[in-house]
């Protein structure tokens, strides 16, 4: 009744047969009863991902959400499940630098799930409206921390079997791991507002999108699908499976340098003058889409 204050309604007021208001169609669940509210919970965490949640995304989701809908009833923070999956790519990182197939296996399969607690921080940040700018940074930077661990454990695990060669690989995909998160994040803050930075993604596809006649545009929209790490974690438990992770290193260390020169690319196709004065002013009209 009052919008500048908050409501407070007892179980019986809702609990009735008939609804005191009317009720419109949409998405949703009507609120009439106990039942009811359950099932409305698991309607918001099936619907706290992105709209273009890919299937493998999708996939993973769907595991997290039977511990979002619990941590929802906590005092747990999503930057507090962000230090948990730093936490596990700790663990699997030490299992991949043991080297050998098995704890290649172990490793990939703590990567996982370390990836699983990515998906589960943002579900829950929506879920308990506790999105900030602050959590944005936090989990980009646990995102760059996990990649360094997993590859590290790679080269440390690999150098078992390939000696020098290895530690070289690793020391060019470090090179380049580093440079890639120092750009990207540069280009965020000049791609948002301080208040807003995750509508960066939502705003790279936008002005990628905007550029298909750009052949370089169009193939990275079509490939930047296959990198993100919710689909990572599939891909690094696969190679485990085949004991093909040499080449999953070979393959990082070449698209470590390419995000960082391509980024560099972007920010002076997109953001130089005249073509961000246009871009600017659609900042705050932008949502992440993925």
């Amino acid at each position: 009744m009052n919008w500048t204050k908050p409501a407070q309604v007892c179980l019986s007021e809702i609990d009735e047969p008939t609804p005191t208001l009317p009720f419109f169609e949409t998405m949703g669940v009507r609120i009439t009863s106990a039942e009811s509210v359950a099932a409305a919970e698991r309607f918001l965490v099936a619907h706290s991902g992105k709209i273009l949640d890919g299937i493998h995304t999708s996939f993973n989701r769907r595991l997290c959400r039977p511990f979002v809908r619990m941590l929802s009833h906590t005092s747990v923070t999503p930057n507090q499940v962000t230090f948990g999956g730093v936490v596990i790519s700790v663990l699997s990182a030490v299992a991949f630098a043991r080297g050998g197939y098995l704890y290649s296996l172990l490793g990939a399969l703590l990567f996982y799930i370390a990836g699983l607690f990515d998906e589960m921080d943002g579900m829950l940040a929506r879920i308990k409206f506790a999105e900030s700018p602050r959590g944005t940074w936090l989990e980009g930077f646990a995102d760059g921390l996990s990649y360094l661990l997993l590859f590290g454990g790679i080269m440390i695990g690999l150098s078992h079997r390939y000696g020098s060669a290895a530690i070289i690989m690793g020391g060019v995909l470090l090179a380049g791991i580093v440079l890639a998160l120092i750009v990207t994040s540069l280009q965020r803050r000049r791609a948002t507002t301080a208040d807003r930075p995750n509508e960066y993604l939502g705003r790279m596809y936008q002005l990628l999108d905007g550029d298909s006649g750009n052949w370089i545009s169009r193939v990275v929209r079509q490939l930047q699908a296959f990198i993100r790490r919710g689909i990572l974690v599939h891909y690094i438990v696969i190679f485990a499976v085949i004991g093909a992770l040499p080449l999953v290193f070979l393959l990082a260390t070449i698209g470590a340098h390419l995000t960082w020169i391509l980024t560099l690319y972007f920010d002076r196709r997109f953001f130089a003058q005249p073509f961000a004065a246009g871009a600017t002013s659609t900042a705050n009209t932008m949502k992440e889409t993925a």
